[in-house]
């Protein structure tokens, strides 16, 4: 009777093995000579050892035997086996020596009874290293275990493994992935990397001119229009030495127009970055700063008179002390029309060049205060040896305030000095611009002007510096705006003074001054709405006059 138990037991734990069996082909091969021998031993009858051998070869046909799929057989279920082979050798014998009827104690009921307790725990050992297995393999279903085991049989879901070979892996042949814009890469941007975007800028203006302001400059109607509309892509391609380019193309007005296009060689031995193209010639802080990025919607009287902006050439640029110092130069050309064809360098040549410094910048509150210095200078040789200055008053709706005519010049200088100081959200900035010319047989004159303004984020932001190159950079709100989260954006506030001074000798382009609010609303980094109001007050061929120009924008960029 206690035999016939024994053979139960074991019956259950070598269907077990049966059942997990075709988890590891290692075992199944040496399987039926293990049933084998159970039946030649007495232990198993020769109907139970059928029953367990055509339970294991269906268990081995039904089952994919691909690689991913093989799993170890729980180590305790060979223990099972071996402590059977080993009852098999000396098992019966002692049985039988003490079959005699002596009073020594049966030993057999007691061996029966601890190899019982033995494959119980081992069951339950399997149990749990069965669950365990589940768990690291994701979870996997269950299948439904045969009627005459007591342990689960786990099968992997084709889309689980599908999806895990789907993941990225390093090295994979590109990646795409935003951040404030939609950015690519491949060889996790060690072989190739870059950006797709553009920008939207609509604009909206309403003036009011007194008679004398109207009488110089003609009248100044409210209007809309699309400031900018651009999309651009950049990137860096690494392989050999890093070969960088942008192409920037602008759809707003009549005409497509270039904007930024060029092709650049990095580390460049001796002088850093050399770019072939059209781009801002290095030349003030606040127009090499993208419009995305500066304070008030237009940039000041100055820059729009004395500034050459974006024209066809070359440059050279590098840092210095850890990027605590930037500089460059280049060579242009006045491309006019802003399509960088048939534009001659035997005159119109600009020679311009710009040194920036950082004396203070506090690591430590991560670029939240710093105190940037530069200077920046240039030689131009105009075309047909004539030059004119002009300026709106900061309103690009607005027709031009002050303008000097053309006039007779064989070489123009221009320089300028520029400050900013951020201490956390409040920023000062400055500039001062000074323009010579001169003329065979004629007078030198001399032009000037500048601008100073504040900023101020009761919100807590600061205006970020980019150290690589010396400018503005993007503006990010502690909390984005929100209507279902508490999250208002950003709001800046800004005021600004400028002045421009276009009369010498002769020449009467006119004096203007223009004080500037403005109220910023960042709801995310990429997108903005600008509020500003302008006072104008103009003093031209002995008139003086005012203005008042209101005007908004929404800014989206990407």
């Amino acid at each position: 009777m206690q035999r016939k138990q024994l053979r139960k037991s074991l019956a259950s734990s070598l269907g077990v093995v049966a059942s997990a069996s075709f988890l590891n082909p290692a075992p199944a091969q040496s399987s039926d000579a293990l049933l084998n021998k159970l039946v030649e031993k007495g232990i198993l009858a020769t109907k139970e050892g059928n029953d367990l051998r055509d339970r294991l070869c269906e268990s081995r046909s039904n089952y994919d035997y691909s690689p991913r799929r093989l799993w170890p057989v729980p180590l305790p279920l060979l223990w099972v086996v071996l402590l059977t082979v080993g009852f098999l050798n000396w098992g019966p014998s002692t049985a039988l020596a003490q079959s005699d009827g002596s009073a020594a104690p049966r030993p057999d009921s007691e061996r029966i009874e601890k190899l019982e307790k033995a494959v119980q725990q081992l069951q339950r050992q399997n149990e749990e290293l069965m669950q365990l297995i589940k768990e690291l393999k994701g979870k996997a279903p269950v299948a439904p275990a045969p009627a005459q085991t007591t342990f689960p049989t786990f099968t992997p879901k084709p889309a689980e493994v599908a999806k895990a070979d789907a993941r990225p892996k390093p090295g994979a042949d590109l990646r795409l992935f935003w951040k404030e814009g939609l950015q690519f890469e491949a060889g996790d941007g060690k072989i190739f990397k870059g950006k797709a975007g553009g920008r939207i800028q609509y604009d909206m203006a309403a003036f009011d001119q007194d008679a004398a302001t109207e009488s110089v400059v003609g009248d100044a109607a409210a209007a809309t229009e699309f400031r900018r509309v651009r999309l651009y892509t950049s990137g860096e391609i690494k392989a050999g030495i890093p070969v960088t380019y942008k192409s920037q193309i602008d759809f707003a007005g009549p005409s497509l127009k270039f904007a930024d296009v060029y092709l650049g060689l990095n580390q460049v031995p001796y002088v850093g970055t050399l770019q072939l193209g059209q781009m801002y010639e290095p030349f003030s802080i606040e127009q090499n700063t993208s419009d995305n990025y500066i304070t008030l919607l237009e940039r000041s009287l100055p820059i729009e008179a004395f500034s050459p902006a974006r024209n066809v050439g070359g440059l050279f640029r590098n840092t210095l002390f850890s990027e605590r110092m930037t500089w460059s130069a280049g060579v242009f050309v006045d491309d006019k029309n802003d399509k960088g064809d048939g534009d001659s360098f035997d005159s119109n040549t600009h020679f311009m060049g710009r040194l920036t410094g950082l004396p203070w910048y506090d690591e430590a509150s991560g670029g939240r205060r710093y105190w940037h210095l530069g200077v920046g200078g240039g030689l131009i040789d105009p075309e047909d040896n004539t030059v004119r200055f002009r300026s709106r008053p900061e309103a690009h709706l607005a027709p031009n305030y002050v303008d000097t005519g053309n006039f007779a010049a064989t070489d123009i200088y221009l320089s300028n000095a520029e400050s900013v100081l951020t201490y956390g959200p409040l920023s000062l900035q400055a500039e001062y611009f000074q323009t010579w010319t001169e003329a065979s047989g004629g007078p030198n004159l001399s032009f000037d002007g500048f601008y100073l303004y504040g900023s101020w984020f009761p919100t807590g932001e600061h205006r970020p510096y980019k150290k690589s190159e010396g400018v503005i950079d993007r503006v990010k709100p502690l909390k984005n705006f929100s209507l279902s989260k508490d999250g208002w954006g950003a709001i800046e506030l800004a005021a600004r003074y400028s002045r421009l001074d276009l009369n010498d000798r002769g020449i009467a382009g006119g004096r203007l001054a223009d004080y500037t609010g403005g109220l910023n609303w960042y709801f995310n980094p990429n997108a903005r709405l600008m509020l500003n109001y302008i006072y104008s007050d103009l003093d031209r061929n002995r008139i003086e006059g005012h203005a008042h120009s209101l005007q908004t924008r929404f800014q989206v960029d990407f």
